[in-house]
């Protein structure tokens, strides 16, 4: 994640387009090999400490740059923050909801699927 922090400048370059990130100085190829890169090892390191959950890494980045906008400077911390956060909370219900332990991975996904609909709807008509 700091690696994407450090290069979040270049993200919100690379969000106008190829053509403008080139006409500014950013080596669109090499930023995006780093890019990926970088967000597998975070994706695979993720799922290695706390196994499949399922919606969060879907989920929550929408839902924080609908709060804060579109720079990467503050959507990669906070997203990381807040994905915690929703991992607290939903491993805290999945624990005393009810008598037995629900599967987290089964908790995010109830509560992801109608929020990744509605940012889906949202951004089918933002397409439109």
């Amino acid at each position: 994640i700091t690696g994407m922090i450090f290069m979040s400048k270049y993200f919100d370059l690379m969000s106008l387009g190829d053509e403008e990130a080139k006409a500014l100085g950013v080596n669109v190829k090499l930023i995006r090999i780093v890019a990926i890169i970088l967000a597998t090892l975070a994706s695979s390191l993720s799922v290695v400490m706390a196994g499949i959950i399922g919606w969060v890494g879907l989920i929550i980045p929408h839902i924080v740059r609908m709060a804060v906008g579109p720079s990467h400077r503050l959507l990669i911390p906070l997203s990381a923050i807040v994905g915690g956060a929703f991992l607290l909370l939903a491993d805290a219900i999945s624990r005393l909801a009810l008598s037995v332990e629900i599967p987290i991975g089964i908790l995010t996904s109830l509560i992801g699927i109608p929020i990744f609909i509605i940012v889906l709807k949202n951004a089918r008509a933002a397409w439109n």
